[in-house]
């Protein structure tokens, strides 16, 4: 199967490097080109909200089929924040400084969700997927990134960073979505 060449647009090198290879496990022949471009992020607890902006965004700078992705971590214990501001909290907290603040609260419970979104002139073409697991204290593995080491998948006894990244890709919210992707265009 092949896709149509594509350039997605992130400014972290690890989801440039998941989406290769959980393209590259599917079988799936495509160019992805890579543009770090600082996208403004609209502030909201809808990921889907975010995602469109930042799509919208990067084709007025390109012009070009693209795709966007957006990332969110939900802790239950606060309602689904921070969902897709989970950047910031890893910047001000970690990995480890999230953990503790959904453990603290007494509900370790966290939804990892991603929307990959597809973008050329004529079409919008969104994948998503999800994970349900807890965060748990005190960090293991050392493989992946963000939460990785803090983020145990629901029925599992390794964090995504134990698993190891086909592992991951296989099973986490990411190679959900672009599969999921994959499957509409």
């Amino acid at each position: 199967m092949a896709l149509p060449p594509f350039t997605l647009v992130t400014g972290n090198p690890s989801k440039l490097r998941e989406a290769q290879r959980i393209l590259a496990a599917l079988s799936i022949e495509v160019e992805i080109d890579h543009a770090d471009i600082d996208l403004p992020e609209v502030q909201s607890l809808d990921l889907h909200e975010v995602l469109r902006a930042k799509a919208a965004d990067a084709w007025e700078r390109l012009q070009r089929p693209l795709a966007v992705e957006e990332t969110g971590l939900e802790l239950s214990a606060l309602r689904g924040f921070p969902g897709p501001l989970v950047k910031w909290m890893l910047q001000a907290v970690g990995p480890e400084g999230i953990a503790r603040t959904a453990i603290s609260l007494g509900d370790p419970r966290a939804r990892a969700h991603c929307a990959v979104l597809f973008k050329d002139r004529d079409r919008e073409i969104l994948g998503a997927g999800e994970d349900r697991g807890e965060l748990i204290l005190p960090p293991r593995g050392d493989h992946g990134f963000g939460w990785d080491p803090v983020f145990q998948r629901e029925g599992g006894d390794k964090t995504y960073a134990e698993l190891g990244m086909e592992a991951k890709d296989a099973t986490g919210h990411r190679g959900r979505a672009w599969r999921d992707l994959v499957a509409k265009i």
